[in-house]
């Protein structure tokens, strides 16, 4: 079918016994499905899920992650954790290289068709990192939070053609054969769910998966002009390659202690309630301020603790740090509350979803995709 867009209206090609031309497409508004057809993902699997994010979170506080792969052959799944950095704070990095490509070799036939990682005890939503990783990857991305309650949180969509849609977990997970004479139909997505945010009775997964997190020596940076070692993450060199563009306008701008971002938020005593709200709202302030052209947000700035007391354009968070004498750890401990504190209004947007949608059959798809003119 080809379709033009003219003056706002989608036209599609019309072909009759006196007419050959254009006629307007009908177009319904509603959201757009994506219902999966192929095998379903066991619960054996998501077992080893669950026990591997859990043990990793007791272990290094930190996010982990593993891949979905699929067997179109075989409508088999098996999920994988890759060699990934240890101790990443709340990202994920995987390590490229011999070791994860000799391991990839044992899942020959099989496709990657899907993520899930963890936000440690972060409620489980879509961050805008995440979101961005996912468009280039097909297939289910679930996050999963709360990783120290007793339950766990779980949030889930599918990607196809870079459009990202809601999931129906009952379409993508085993479930006993007997739900559907006992539970409603619409009940069994429900039921699915809270399966999938329940800790296992019995935690077991790979050990090699353990092997698979790796210790990464963290950058060396020298300061005050003597050189630096770049060994640093993109974002902190996307920062560096910033400031060394504008040092003249950084250099003319240098804050005097009496213009304490501190002063302003705190009295002279403090409790450790004022401290860690001051700390956050300076963070806040600091992300709206270059969050956007550097393409960082508050869980990028832990990466940053070493070339924080670099850059003149980080004054604002130089200044509170330096006073207040926070630690490392403590200021990760700040990033990951202000991000749990904003995320209920990030789970309260509406998905960008595209309005205008016609049917399309996959093999492994039924589904309403968004088409392009």
């Amino acid at each position: 079918m080809n379709l033009i867009l003219h003056e706002d209206t989608v036209y599609e090609t019309v072909e009759s016994q006196y007419y050959t031309g254009h006629q307007p497409v009908k177009i319904v508004k509603g959201e757009p499905t994506l219902s999966w057809k192929g095998g379903k993902i066991p619960m054996d699997e998501w077992s080893k899920i669950l026990s591997f994010f859990k043990w990793s979170y007791d272990e290094t506080k930190s996010e982990t992650q593993v891949r979905l792969l699929y067997s179109p052959d075989e409508n088999k799944w098996v999920a994988w954790a890759f060699p990934q950095e240890h101790g990443t704070g709340m990202t994920t990095k995987e390590i490229d290289g011999e070791l994860k490509d000799k391991q990839r070799e044992q899942f020959s036939g099989y496709i990657v068709n899907g993520t899930v990682h963890h936000h440690c005890s972060s409620p489980a939503f879509q961050s805008g990192t995440d979101k961005s990783d996912e468009e280039s990857q097909d297939g289910l991305h679930i996050t999963i939070g709360n990783l120290a309650s007793a339950v766990y949180d779980l949030h889930s969509r599918v990607c196809r053609s870079d459009v990202m849609y809601s999931c129906s977990l009952k379409e993508w997970f085993e479930f006993p054969e007997e739900w559907n004479g006992i539970l409603p139909a619409r009940f069994i997505n429900h039921a699915v769910g809270d399966v999938l945010i329940t800790p296992p009775a019995n935690p077991e997964f790979p050990e090699e998966w353990k092997d698979n997190l790796i210790k990464v020596a963290k950058p060396v940076v020298h300061y005050g002009g003597r050189g630096y070692t770049k060994h640093a993450s993109n974002n902190y060199w996307k920062a560096h390659d910033y400031y060394q563009s504008n040092r003249t306008q950084f250099n003319s701008a240098q804050v005097s202690p009496g213009a304490s971002h501190v002063q302003q938020k705190l009295p002279q005593t403090y409790t450790e309630g004022e401290k860690k709200d001051a700390m956050m709202e300076g963070i806040k302030e600091w992300v709206g301020k270059h969050g956007e052209e550097l393409k960082m947000d508050a869980m990028d700035l832990p990466d940053q603790w070493d070339s924080i007391v670099m850059a003149s354009w980080l004054e604002d968070l130089i200044i509170l740090i330096n006073e207040m004498g926070i630690e490392e750890a403590e200021f990760e401990g700040y990033c990951q509350d202000l991000m749990e504190k904003e995320c209920a209004s990030q789970l309260a947007a509406d998905n960008d979803y595209p309005h205008q949608v016609l049917p399309v059959e996959s093999e492994h798809y039924n589904n309403h995709m968004p088409y392009g003119v």
